[in-house]
């Protein structure tokens, strides 16, 4: 009889694993990844764009940082602050004041000084208390400083003004005071940069006045000796 030869073979059917379902969820997704890295560089270029537009981007950033932080504080601070026995509000309040505070002297002594060249001080003598308004003279000023710090200085009560009106209607009195310092001390320095300016439109003014009149002053002579036909003039022209 023939011999018969059977051949065993192993190699089975090939077969991949696939992830499970929860697996999915916690891949990488990497161009959300991408996208929020684009998002983020993109809104930091903006940023040192505007600020090489001025000529002193330190002094701007400082005068937006502690407004922006107390306005923080402010809002958010509820979230970090423990609420227990009422010192949620007393942590928030000797932040925020710390806050306006700085910001009150910054604005007052440092970024009023280099970004519109104009200062506003008091003086206080035996009984009386003499307010000094003071513009640089001849300073060049850049446009975008001047318009970052006043809006920035005029915005900034209005936002606090807002949350005045909440704190009143939401009966919180103990914010409303916080409001109400809020919008006290930034109001001074709106004040303050409003009496300097004035100050100095009036200087811009009476310094064309004066030229004017000088000019007019000057042109007198010649007109006059025009209009009365002085012979020398008569004969210089002849000639």
């Amino acid at each position: 009889m023939a011999d018969l030869h059977f051949t065993v073979q192993n190699g089975g059917p090939q077969t991949t694993e696939t992830p499970m379902a929860g697996e999915l969820d916690h891949l990488p997704d990497s161009r959300q990844q991408q996208s929020n890295a684009a998002g983020g560089s993109a809104a930091i270029e903006y940023i040192h764009a505007k600020l090489a537009q001025s000529s002193h981007p330190s002094v701007i950033i400082f005068h937006i940082l502690f407004k922006g932080l107390a306005l923080m504080v402010y809002m958010f601070g509820g979230w970090f602050v423990p609420t227990s026995q009422g010192s949620q509000f007393i942590i928030m309040t000797v932040f925020i004041i710390l806050l306006l505070a700085a910001d009150f002297w910054v604005v007052k002594n440092v970024t009023g000084r280099f970004l519109v060249g104009l200062r506003w001080w008091n003086r206080v003598d035996n009984d009386s208390t003499t307010w000094i308004f003071e513009s640089a003279e001849n300073q060049p000023i850049n446009a975008f400083d001047r318009n970052m710090f006043w809006s920035i200085l005029y915005l900034n009560p209005i936002i606090w003004i807002v949350m005045t009106i909440f704190a009143f209607i939401r009966f919180k009195l103990q914010w409303l005071l916080l409001c109400g310092m809020a919008v006290a001390l930034s109001g001074a320095n709106v004040y303050g940069y409003y009496r300097c300016s004035s100050d100095q439109k009036a200087k811009f003014e009476q310094m064309v006045q004066r030229g004017a009149t000088q000019s007019a002053m000057s042109m007198m002579p010649s007109m006059l000796s025009y209009l009365s036909g002085n012979p020398g003039s008569a004969t210089n022209a002849g000639r």
